[in-house]
């Protein structure tokens, strides 16, 4: 089963228009917030940069990169879908943002063309993440910079009475919306391969215990993305969305995932 995110605009709409919501609301979440605002943090707003979001879906980071960056900086967004991309001009109808689709590999810039970029729970997601971070090495300008944010799925848990169920359960739901589950865990050894120096990286748990707020979102879109590809039977769907949400309710949910942020660079020399 393919992931969802390398082909969204071939989903069916209601399923597409889900996963345009849950990007929205992640990106409203006050926790999630501040994971990405520490590392933007790192960008200097002080001169007049060009940064690439790549993979910038409905362009959540991409808008406040704009917010953050130097008034003559160069801000670009790309990505695969148009539907994304559709959802980010209406979002940011005003913007200076340089919005571009691209559904290859190849990235369809110069080489040198930017002093960083930004790929925001994108890594997870691609076919081939080492044939991206070359890429991605390519089009940084020597000394220049790369965030790598993402989740490492495979740590992510909804818990379930059941503690072998809840574990397949994991499994089958994060595998079927996630190529690389732990692409986190393999980013030190791709950086090296790609030419890229890995320079530090910052871990963040993010956790809810009792009612939930950040994953209920994703309760919610996993019941129209479960019958739509296929991930559980329709009864094992229904029973794990019904408890999720009765526990939501009862103050008994729990869910948790661990979240990465790499910082590289492409030497000088």
């Amino acid at each position: 089963m393919p992931d969802p995110y390398q082909a969204p605009d071939q989903l069916d709409p209601q399923v597409l228009d889900a996963i345009v919501q849950r990007l929205e609301e992640r990106g409203e979440n006050a926790r999630f917030q501040a994971m990405i605002a520490a590392y933007l943090a790192e960008i200097p707003p002080d001169r007049p940069l060009s940064v690439l979001d790549l993979g910038c879906g409905t362009g959540v980071v991409t808008r406040r990169l704009s917010e953050h960056l130097h008034p003559e900086a160069e801000v670009h967004g790309l990505d695969v879908s148009e539907r994304f991309l559709a959802e980010a001009r209406r979002l940011a109808p005003e913007s200076r943002i340089q919005w571009r689709l691209s559904s290859g590999t190849e990235l369809p810039y110069p080489d040198a063309s930017f002093d960083w970029v930004v790929l925001h729970t994108v890594l997870s997601h691609l076919p081939d993440p080492l044939a991206t971070l070359r890429e991605v090495r390519r089009t940084l300008r020597a000394g220049g910079r790369a965030v790598l944010f993402d989740a490492d799925y495979a740590s992510t848990t909804f818990a379930y009475p059941d503690l072998a169920l809840m574990r397949e359960t994991d499994f089958r739901l994060l595998a079927a919306v996630a190529a690389n589950l732990d692409v986190c865990r393999q980013l030190p050894r791709y950086l090296a391969e790609a030419g890229l120096s890995l320079d530090r990286h910052v871990g963040d748990v993010l956790s809810e215990a009792g009612r939930g707020d950040y994953y209920l979102s994703s309760v919610q879109g996993f019941a129209k993305l479960i019958p739509a590809l296929g991930i559980l039977s329709a009864e094992e769907g229904r029973a794990w969305v019904e408890h999720m949400l009765a526990a939501h309710e009862a103050g008994t949910f729990f869910a948790s995932c661990t979240y990465y942020t790499f910082y590289a660079s492409r030497p000088s020399t």
